[in-house]
Formats: C-alpha cells, structure tokens, sequence
C-alpha cells in the first residue's frame, strides 16, 4: 500500500513539473501549445522515471532496460486512455469530463501494474523475496 501512495505521490509531483513546464513554455518562451505540450510531458517522463525508480520502486537495475520498458508502457497506457476516452465519448455517450477521468484512471493503473510488474520488475522481485 505504500509503495501506491508513492507511486500517487510522484504522478502528481510529475504533472506539476510537467504543466509548469508547458505554462513556462507558451507564457515566458512564446512557444505554441503542441511544443510546449511535448516539452513538459517530456519533463513530466524524466521526473517519472526517475522518481519511480528511485523512491516508489528503488530498483537497483540497468537503467537502459528500464527506459525502453519505461518509454513503451507509457505508450502503451497511453493508448489505452485514448482508446477508451474515445469508447466513452463517441460509443457510449458518456460526459467528456466524466470520461476524462475514467480514462484517466485506466491510465494511471495499467501505468502502476505495468510499472510494478514489467518495469521495475527486478526491485519488486527483490522486496518479495524479503
């Protein structure tokens, strides 16, 4: 139970570097939504990795594995929110703020277990055997 509150814990200290990010890009640098867009959830991926690596996770694995599982199961989870904000909205009539926030919630616990489980798969397998 701890580690998903820390896993919470970092995906908000995440969104916020990220959106600063953005802010400070369209306000500050002038730059258009879609630059300033990609430039924070870039941001925002570095802090999350690097955050789950070392506080939610503490793995002690090669970092380059970890990368490309962590960079395919964003996508991935990334997908998934989509595909299903466009179900809700489009299939099934839902509010777009309702489903934002079921799809949101798709995200962030495929992004956990996939996390848990495929990621960082060597620190879990390490607190198991504890």
């Amino acid at each position: 139970m701890r580690q998903l509150l820390r896993f919470a814990v970092v995906g908000v200290l995440n969104t916020a570097v990220g959106y600063a990010v953005i802010f400070a890009c369209m306000y500050l640098v002038g730059w258009g939504a879609v630059v300033s867009n990609i430039a924070g959830y870039a941001v925002g991926l570095v802090v999350s990795y690097t955050l789950n690596r070392t506080f939610t996770f503490r793995s002690a694995a090669g970092k380059k594995r970890e990368i490309v599982r962590f960079l395919s199961i964003f996508m991935v989870a990334y997908l998934a929110n989509i595909g299903v904000l466009m179900l809700l909205i489009d299939h099934l009539g839902m509010h777009k703020g309702w489903a934002q926030l079921a799809a949101g919630a798709v995200y962030t616990s495929l992004f956990y277990v996939l996390s848990k489980y495929y990621v960082f798969v060597e620190a879990h397998s390490e607190a198991t055997s504890r």
